[in-house]
């Protein structure tokens, strides 16, 4: 009786052990298929540290969150390389798809336009949005036309029948950014000259 007690209990002992191998090994498989480039990972929280040249990204969803390991951070993330971890931090606005640094937008979502690392739905005053990018262009408002210039041709004011004359308009205030989209400054248009000279002036000979 004893004997038959006895078999039943190492039954039953190697019936467990081999259902915690096997549950073991599960989660084993589970957390190497979830904990891909990790250091140190946790079955309740995934990747907690990574190798030296990945970035540890954190999810959230509600309280919970949960770690990767990645080579890149995605949209709305940039990576911060630091000491001990590497990390992916999140873009503080929610209209940048890639930042620089956390207030520093580098593209913007479909619908914004990127100005001074900021996203906005429409540009804001004295910009303009670039043709073919969502990206906004300084502009200038240039000053009134100055009067005419004298008519003349090849620096001579008289002894042809037609020659230029030339206004400007400057821009005031500091000077404007490069790529600034500015309008006209400098106008030309034919003019009438004097044919014959006065006093019978030659042309330099």
């Amino acid at each position: 009786m004893q004997w038959i007690i006895f078999m039943l209990l190492l039954f039953i002992s190697s019936m467990e052990m081999l259902s915690q191998n096997r549950w073991k090994k599960q989660v084993s498989t589970g957390l190497l298929e979830n904990c891909t480039g990790c250091v140190l990972c946790s079955e309740e929280n995934g990747c907690i540290t990574c190798h030296h040249r990945l970035f540890l990204l954190i999810w959230r969803d509600g309280i919970r969150q949960y770690g990767v390991c990645v080579h890149t951070c995605p949209p709305g993330y940039f990576g911060v390389r630091g000491l001990e971890v590497n990390r992916c931090t999140k873009c503080r606005s929610p209209s940048c798809e890639s930042c620089f640094s956390k207030d520093f937008c580098m593209k913007c979502k479909e619908k914004f336009y990127l100005h001074k690392g900021q996203c906005f739905r429409e540009c804001p005053p004295s910009t303009v949005a670039q043709p073919g990018t969502q990206e906004c262009q300084e502009t200038c408002e240039p000053g009134p036309w100055s009067e005419w210039s004298a008519c003349t041709h090849e620096g001579r004011s008289c002894g042809c029948k037609w020659g230029l004359e030339t206004r400007v308009r400057e821009v005031p205030g500091t000077p404007r950014e490069e790529g600034a989209a500015c309008p006209a400054l400098l106008e030309s248009r034919r003019c009438r000259l004097r044919k014959h000279c006065p006093g019978g002036e030659r042309s330099p000979g």
